[in-house]
């Protein structure tokens, strides 16, 4: 299924680069109060991309109409 819809490895690592970048830069731009550290910041995208690359192509699979 993954295989599928990334088409390889390096499709994968690239997305789950861009959506990791991309959500730290919205966390870091909605909180810029000094409580949130960077640190913080940086470990939460990084499992929140983690969760947009194993979501995606589970939600593909259940909408693709067959």
């Amino acid at each position: 299924m993954y295989n599928d819809f990334y088409g390889s490895f390096s499709s994968i690592v690239l997305g789950w680069l861009f959506w990791w970048i991309a959500l730290l830069f919205f966390q870091r731009l909605a909180n810029r109060y000094p409580k949130n550290t960077w640190r913080k910041d940086i470990i939460l995208t990084f499992f929140q991309s983690i969760f947009v690359i194993i979501l995606l192509p589970t939600i593909a699979y259940f909408i693709r109409p067959d």
